[in-house]
């Protein structure tokens, strides 16, 4: 997620770099473009290929077909009384989670007691061919959940991040009760003003590990958790964004597994412009800088459905200020 406010005024030796450039710099080409003022937030990807897109300034939940000659973005459904959409997660086969709220942007917080976890079933269509969409829960004691992923181990639960307090909240999904599986110093933010006030941030799961990123500590880390989202011994650092360079900001997070069911790296989305991909056994970093084409990166995600998709990294872009009207905010796509 990024603070809103931070796009613009309206509105080491331990970890090793190597910069994207020349022959060895990725491809990346545009996948889909939104209109004005649609704050591109996070994505999830369904497993016939179809990207499901989120935005905190409109009520719309998207999908996108990237597979096809010109990708266009539909609406699956409509929310009423939110003003945006934050976090969205697989929790089993076809069915997604995800967040809702009356968003303060300049705050990046949610109007207390606006904070709602919804379902959108796709296994099971309304008459329109949409999916079938019910209320878990209303959130009351929090203002953010930002990053979501469903337990590695426990399917049951839904692990959410609040970049407030520092705190990585549980959710039952099969009753909608919900707590703080844990908080810890290194979650949380460092202070209140834009760029310092989201702690913990991207979230995804694997094995037994969170990895999540806080964007005001300026970390990539993962912790283990137990059945019941309780962390399992220390938190690891695994690498540090001033390391990939002194304006990158971490956000949110896509897993690189490969054959042997081991992450092997993790695509970072971060701000102004950058793509940092970070390799789990040294924390070494391979940093895309491209200004033109990541606009504000606010989250990522592998394609899935073929062996051509599962290679392809899709990154939103939250856009960027053009006087007062927020542009350019979409999705791409890296061939990796």
């Amino acid at each position: 997620m990024h603070s809103f406010s931070y796009l613009a005024a309206f509105f080491s030796a331990a970890w090793g770099v190597q910069a994207g450039g020349g022959a060895s710099s990725p491809v990346i080409r545009n996948v889909f473009t939104f209109p004005p003022n649609h704050f591109i937030e996070n994505i999830a990807v369904r497993s016939n290929s179809k990207l499901l897109i989120t935005s905190m300034s409109v009520p719309h939940l998207f999908s996108i077909d990237p597979t096809v000659a010109s990708p266009n973005a539909s609406i699956v459904h409509t929310f009423s009384n939110i003003t945006g959409i934050s976090g969205i997660a697989e929790t089993t086969s076809d069915v997604f989670a995800l967040v809702t709220a009356e968003w303060d942007l300049a705050a990046t917080r949610a109007i207390p007691g606006t904070l709602k976890v919804w379902t959108a079933n796709f296994n099971q269509r309304r008459p329109n061919g949409a999916p079938t969409i019910s209320l878990l829960t209303d959130i009351q004691n929090s203002t953010i959940f930002n990053g979501l992923a469903r337990h590695p181990t426990n399917p049951r639960l839904l692990l959410a991040a609040d970049s407030a307090i520092g705190a990585v909240w549980r959710v039952d999904l099969a009753t909608g009760a919900y707590g703080i599986a844990f908080s810890s110093p290194l979650l949380t933010p460092t202070g209140t003003a834009p760029g310092t006030h989201l702690g913990i941030n991207g979230l995804r799961s694997h094995g037994s590990h969170l990895y999540f990123t806080n964007s005001a500590q300026q970390f990539f880390g993962r912790v283990a958790v137990d059945w019941n989202g309780n962390p399992v011994g220390a938190i690891q650092v695994i690498s540090n964004s001033t390391v990939a360079g002194p304006d990158v900001v971490y956000d949110d997070i896509a897993l690189d597994v490969g054959r042997t069911g081991k992450v092997k790296s993790a695509w970072i989305a971060s701000h102004p412009s950058y793509g940092v991909e970070v390799t789990l056994a040294s924390g070494s970093q391979f940093v895309v800088n491209d200004a033109a084409k990541l606009l504000n990166p606010t989250s990522a995600a592998f394609g899935r459905g073929s062996s051509k998709q599962e290679k392809t990294l899709y990154i939103t872009n939250g856009g960027e200020f053009v006087g007062f009207d927020l542009v350019n905010e979409g999705v791409v796509a890296i061939e990796v």
